[in-house]
């Protein structure tokens, strides 16, 4: 075999580590998919009784108690993990090329921004795109700091609710109470039913219920944000996003694979017990402490095991690259598939059980790798990554 100069094994490994963040992203937008599905169907929503008259006495509690322990909040840390380490990727692209990095990326942050406020409230409440933006704007103030300070600072972020939840209720406080209020208000401004529940009104087929619905996702959403301190969360994992991706573009990581068994061993010796523990308390959610110590771990450790898998199962594991290339197009296409759900539309809201919705998911997941893959086979990038850049540069020819 002839020799590889060292310039093109250096453009090799960087195209396979591209190639490994694709399938990884494509990956965690099918567990976010999984995550949200029972959004989607006002699963959520329903009493325990319609519960047990839709799918039988078990399968709701079974089924939770899966998805508590395998998705819930797991894979939207891959993608908050996959956001860090592409900000550290595009940031030292852009200014080997003599761009001035932080502004472009700001820039690029204010368009996610817009699209996720958009989608936020004329598509679906459940939007993360606006809370990654905002987030993704406080970045490249971390840029300059050493490792250590970054690791320590996300630490510290991620293990915040432990402390500052118990704190709050002792004192009496209700965060989100005045937009909560601010909610409610818009809802019956705008049509909606006074005291109506969620799947009351995800069910109206009328537009008044439906267009006051989606005006009052805003504040709700920020309410739900709050309580369930995601944007810590969220922002630390970020961080270590970007740890990681200083190590991935100094080469230090992919082939550190006694480090990346100690993040598996680490991330399921704390993830699986305490993840236990969480879905056993159905009444609690992500601002619990078992959330709150087993998740991020969990979900760094499923990512660890998918870098670990990739030398020898890459080809396999290939089959998700497409789908993350195309990741925001796919996610966004998720929400109007739940929207197409709703009262004024097929009206499927609060009338299929978990097997159904599940298998519907899959579906749709497995329709949208065919479909990223023939449209990469004729387009650089999916439809709304083309409207970002478009946005972010004014043309949509890579720079």
């Amino acid at each position: 075999m002839a020799e590889v100069s060292g310039k093109t094994a250096s453009a090799i490994a960087g195209a396979d580590r591209i190639v490994l963040l694709d399938a990884l992203r494509g990956l965690a937008l099918l567990g976010i998919l999984l995550a949200n599905v029972p959004v989607f169907f006002g699963w959520d929503s329903l009493s325990p009784e319609r519960m047990a008259e839709i799918s039988g006495p078990s399968t709701p509690i079974d089924y939770r108690q899966l998805i508590k322990f395998l998705i819930d909040g797991k894979f939207y840390r891959i993608f908050s993990l996959l956001f860090g380490i592409g900000f550290t990727l595009q940031l030292d692209r852009l200014e080997k090329r003599g761009a001035a990095g932080a502004a472009v990326f700001r820039r690029r942050m204010l368009v996610l921004l817009a699209i996720g406020l958009c989608h936020l409230c004329f598509i679906w409440f459940g939007d993360i795109l606006s809370l990654y933006a905002a987030l993704g704007l406080t970045l490249p103030l971390f840029r300059h700091w050493t490792e250590r300070k970054v690791l320590i600072t996300a630490v510290i972020l991620l293990a915040l609710p432990l402390v500052a939840v118990p704190l709050i209720a002792g004192w009496g406080i209700v965060l989100g109470a005045p937009l909560s209020e601010m909610g409610a208000k818009v809802y019956v401004a705008f049509g909606g039913i006074p005291g109506a529940s969620d799947i009351e009104s995800m069910q109206r087929t009328d537009w008044s219920g439906f267009v006051a619905y989606q005006l009052s996702a805003l504040p709700y959403r920020l309410v739900y944000l709050i309580d369930s301190w995601r944007i810590p969360k969220v922002l630390g994992i970020m961080l270590l996003g970007m740890v990681t991706g200083r190590r991935l573009m100094a080469g230090t990581l992919l082939g550190d694979r006694r480090l990346l068994w100690r993040v598996v061993l680490l991330g399921l010796g704390l993830g699986v017990p305490c993840s236990l523990v969480y879905a056993s308390r159905l009444d609690v959610h992500q601002d619990h402490w078992s959330a709150v110590i087993g998740t991020a771990p969990m979900g760094l450790a499923f990512a660890a095991m998918f870098a670990l898998a990739w030398p020898r199962a890459h080809k396999m594991l290939e089959v998700f690259a497409p789908v993350g290339r195309m990741a925001l197009s796919n996610y966004l296409t998720h929400s109007l598939v739940g929207l197409m759900l709703m009262g004024p539309f097929l009206n499927l809201v609060g009338r299929v059980g978990p097997i159904a919705f599940t298998l519907a998911a899959l579906a749709l997941y497995f329709a949208q790798i065919v479909l990223s893959r023939w449209w990469l086979a004729h387009n650089e990038q999916g439809p709304m990554e083309k409207l970002w850049r478009w946005g972010t540069y004014g043309s949509v020819k890579t720079r």
